[in-house]
């Protein structure tokens, strides 16, 4: 009878292995994970329940793969529920999710989390033990799980490094104004895309409010040289204000836009090989201006730290 077993289970196509696998592995991260959702909403989680759930997770991969006729049952139910789990940590963190994050009250929104973590982990798995044992199957089945989880826990370093790399390739000369009593706050890289024809850097810029003065803003935008000129896009208005607008120009090629009655006021302008925009409210024309004198060469390091 139990060469009978062995024969069934050397017999299995690989299609019938995944398929088996997946299935277990469905249930081997589903059922843990709706137990410690369950009974996050009487607020009892903590590390003792997310151990007991690894474990569990493993036992329902073994009996499960054991019960599917798997080959090497036993290994590919330990190896397939804690590679499980390592990708579903690894997703849940790599993976946008709602602020609850993992465990949160919309579970709808984070249960491909756990299916995918569990099919595919468990899959992986027990594809690896089939016969004949190969031992890069093996391998990857190590790998990919531990790789996710290591990644997850360096993802800020990983998404700052591609920040990097995109001002770096984007085309925009990476510089930015240097404001006294302004912090910069924010930085967005825009792609050339249908409103615009150049990529561009947004920055924000913040003055806060003091009891002797109002808080202030200024937005500062820049293009690449070929974006355009200064004075064709001060007139180049494509929002309705609701104020009629006006520009004038100022000495070396710098030119305003204001508005009646309204706190805003923009100044356009080249900055070396740079076309720039400078939009402040609550902030003196002249200020604007001035402002225009203290853009500097920044890297793409520092633009990424700020976004």
């Amino acid at each position: 009878m139990a060469s009978g077993n062995n024969r069934d289970m050397q017999d299995l196509s690989t299609r019938a292995v995944l398929g088996r696998a997946a299935l277990i592995g469905l249930v081997t991260g589903i059922i843990p994970t709706a137990i410690i959702w369950a009974d996050l909403q009487e607020e009892l989680y903590g590390t003792a329940l997310l151990s007991a759930m690894f474990l569990l997770a493993i036992i329902l991969g073994t009996v499960g793969a054991q019960m599917a006729g798997l080959p090497r049952w036993g290994m590919a139910g330990l190896v397939g529920g804690s590679a499980t789990w390592l990708l579903i940590g690894a997703l849940a963190v790599l993976v946008p999710v709602p602020a609850s994050e993992l465990f949160g009250p919309l579970p709808a929104l984070v249960a491909p989390i756990y299916v995918v973590g569990g099919v595919v982990g468990f899959a992986l798995s027990a594809w690896s033990f089939m016969s004949p044992l190969r031992w890069w199957a093996v391998a990857l089945a190590v790998v990919v799980p531990f790789g996710s989880w290591g990644a997850a826990q360096y993802k800020p370093q990983i998404l700052a490094w591609f920040e990097v790399r995109s001002f770096e390739r984007s085309g925009v000369p990476l510089i930015a104004p240097a404001i006294q009593g302004y912090r910069l706050v924010h930085v967005d890289l825009n792609a050339a895309g249908q409103r615009e024809s150049e990529p561009s850097t947004w920055l924000e810029y913040w003055r806060d409010a003091t009891p002797n003065r109002g808080f202030s803003e200024i937005q500062v935008t820049v293009w690449p040289a070929p974006a355009g000129n200064p004075r064709d896009s001060c007139l180049a208005v494509t929002e309705d204000y609701g104020v009629p607008l006006r520009c004038k120009s100022l000495p070396g090629d710098r030119w305003v836009r204001t508005g009646a009655g309204s706190s805003w006021v923009t100044v356009f302008a080249r900055s070396g090989d740079a076309l720039v925009m400078l939009n402040g409210s609550s902030i003196a024309e002249a200020d604007l201006v001035a402002a225009l004198s203290t853009f500097r060469p920044i890297s793409a390091y520092e633009l990424a730290m700020v976004t």
